[in-house]
């Protein structure tokens, strides 16, 4: 019993260890670390730009998702479920540098400036809401109309069904868009630099202008290493959040 558990232990650290020597090796041989830590005012305020990104489009591609997805499935929007369905399709096909030349190109037709993070904000808004919408009308739409059904038959009104029975099953699937939009996000954030959102993403593409490998390391790692992050937490959060018998119903599905 004591050997399984230590296999497992060493089975979870391996490769936990691994990617902490990789990060040190890339670090120290091509410098990033020198320069970090001689730029470190810079390096933190770039983190906080880069985290104040990814929270806050996080945080409003969540609401709007869930709530336009939910709302798909419901019955007067029946109709225009499928319309906006595709609609969502296709612009998940975009690229991200595309949506962010979108944003710097329209905003200004509305009276918005196309220049710094608010411009930023919208256009990872954007490209992040189209996974959580159509896995919030995805996994609502999949539980099981026998379920349904039963509770109508108890008396439970429409609202009470929505809250109590159809969202706590469609969890799991809706996690799973959540964490599509936030790798999305976390990943194309560094892009909001070319059109003054800040972030990582100003050592990164210094770096690849000056051709200087520990500066671009410097501003790519951290990158990586938030995107791993956000990863963990929600894989974290979602234990806590998702019952304990839907989450078994996911694993055997």
């Amino acid at each position: 019993m004591t050997l399984r558990i230590w296999f497992q232990l060493v089975k979870k650290l391996v490769p936990i260890l691994l990617m902490i020597f990789f990060i040190v090796w890339l670090y120290t041989y091509y410098g990033a670390w020198d320069y970090t830590i001689k730029n470190i005012p810079e390096f933190f305020r770039l983190i906080v730009e880069h985290f104040i990104l990814v929270i806050l489009s996080m945080v409003c591609a969540v609401f709007v998702g869930v709530t336009l997805g939910t709302l798909m499935t419901r019955k007067s929007m029946e109709k225009a479920s499928s319309t906006i369905m595709t609609m969502v399709n296709v612009w998940q096909s975009v690229p991200s540098l595309a949506v962010l030349a979108l944003a710097y190109g329209f905003l200004p037709l509305i009276g918005l400036s196309g220049i710094g993070m608010t411009p930023a904000l919208i256009a990872l808004f954007l490209h992040a809401v189209a996974p959580i919408v159509r896995n919030t009308y995805t996994g609502i739409d999949a539980v099981s109309k026998d379920i349904i059904e039963a509770a109508t038959g108890m008396g439970m009104t429409k609202r009470q069904i929505l809250i109590q029975i159809e969202l706590p099953n469609a969890l799991p699937v809706i996690a799973g868009g959540i964490r599509t939009a936030t790798a999305i996000i976390v990943g194309t954030a560094p892009l909001a630099f070319l059109i003054g959102g800040g972030g990582l993403g100003f050592w990164i593409f210094t770096g690849i202008a000056l051709v200087d490998m520990g500066i671009m390391m410097a501003g790519a790692v951290p990158v990586a290493l938030i995107a791993m992050l956000f990863d963990y937490c929600l894989s974290l959060s979602e234990r806590f959040i998702i019952s304990r018998g839907v989450q078994t119903e996911t694993k055997i599905a």
